[in-house]
């Protein structure tokens, strides 16, 4: 078995008809593996990735939530025998078998799910997200690979990211200059950002680890090249994502991994090339990427899905929603009114107010919409910079 490969997945289904959790549903066992690379003899690590791999592409095959997978796979390795048990989709998890061979660790478990998709008007509309380069906060960890451009290159990933697989939003635009999460004034530059694209949502992220760890056995053995004994390198990514109308946070998680470095330390790794992302560390970093998609599309998958006013004309009103998002012709929403203010500290806070009049969409353009009152009645007091919102 070829040592390329880091993680390998294989699917058993498994339908098992039981009882449910209401009287019109039941559930479905899947049964699903998860296969990793030993790399430095870390089991323990090995068996983590197998055994989160397993869980997602159970739930990934029934159309479940994966935001919780870390957490299970977490309790799946510290009892053989525990089931995991929660009120949602995921009614248990269980660990069936494990197997080392070849370097390799396989690890079987055994879902009983219940397959639930977003159940919401706003799940209708992606949501669309802006974000700009990722600083990497301890500059001399890149010194081995001369991989200073990292930073730069992840969010164009993340984006393609985004467009293979997110299902509730996308990431529309990329600002080209890096942006640290702990600035000043944060606020100030979500909303600038995300007005400047008509976003709803704006991520940011910094790389805060990417040191390389030399093993005793890796420096010994420096010369006998033939043999895979590389060192490991470490990745750690945190990211918060905020409401782009408001500037407030509402997710923020730290990502991290390790892969061998199969790299020689004294040569640049030009980090826009396949040659770094087919490698051991580049496939363990687009895992995180594809991690954060996830997380992303569970937290906002049925928040409500904010349009702008753009311009009052004739008791229509032109918003920044348009059938890119999903819009269709006969959607409703409601209307908000926005007003903002300082508290003493300086801090920029917006209070909104729900207008009487809701409006149903008569026109539809690719990035913008034509919406008019429901009932007839005057849109009285609505102006640009207000909101739309579908929930």
């Amino acid at each position: 078995m070829s040592k390329l490969n880091l993680q390998r997945v294989f699917i058993k289904l498994t339908v098992l008809f039981c009882l449910g959790i209401s009287a019109n549903a039941f559930a479905i066992w899947f049964e699903s593996s998860g296969q990793a690379i030993i790399e430095n003899g870390n089991r323990e690590f090995a068996r983590e990735k197998a055994t989160q791999e397993a869980i997602k592409q159970a739930l990934l095959y029934s159309g479940a939530s994966v935001r919780s997978v870390q957490r299970m796979a977490n309790g799946l390795l510290k009892d053989d025998h525990l089931e995991i048990r929660s009120h949602g989709e995921v009614n248990a998890i269980e660990l069936i078998h494990e197997s080392y061979e070849d370097g390799y660790v396989t690890v079987s478990i055994r879902a009983d799910i219940f397959p639930q998709g977003a159940n919401c008007p706003a799940s209708d509309y992606k949501k669309t997200i802006s974000t700009a380069r990722f600083p990497i906060i301890h500059r001399e960890h890149a010194a081995v690979g001369n991989i200073y451009g990292i930073g730069a290159h992840i969010p164009l990933r993340l984006q393609s990211t985004f467009d293979n697989q997110g299902q509730y939003a996308e990431m529309s635009s990329l600002e080209p200059y890096y942006l640290n999460p702990d600035i000043i004034n944060l606020q100030q530059h979500v909303v600038q950002i995300a007005r400047k694209h008509n976003t709803q949502y704006v991520l940011l992220a910094a790389i805060t680890e990417l040191s390389l760890e030399h093993s005793e056995e890796s420096i010994s053995d420096k010369l006998s090249f033939w043999e895979d004994n590389y060192p490991l390198r470490h990745f750690k990514l945190n990211v918060s994502l905020y409401e782009g109308q408001t500037g407030g946070r509402i997710l923020q998680k730290s990502y991290a991994t390790q892969a061998q470095w199969e790299f020689d330390q004294h040569i640049e790794v030009d980090v826009n090339t396949q040659e770094l992302w087919s490698s051991r560390f580049g496939r363990e970093v687009d895992g995180i990427l594809q991690e954060i998609v996830e997380d992303v599309d569970e937290s906002i998958s049925c928040t409500p899905a904010y349009g702008r006013v753009l311009a009052v004309k004739n008791e229509e009103i032109h918003i920044n929603l348009g059938s890119n998002a999903g819009v269709k012709q006969g959607d409703e929403f409601t209307l908000l009114q926005v007003s903002q203010f300082y508290d003493p500290i300086g801090t920029l806070h917006y209070q909104y107010q729900v207008h009487p009049t809701r409006v149903r969409v008569s026109r539809t353009y690719s990035t913008s919409a034509v919406v008019k009152s429901i009932d007839g009645s005057l849109l009285a007091n609505i102006q640009p910079n207000d909101f739309v919102a579908r929930q």
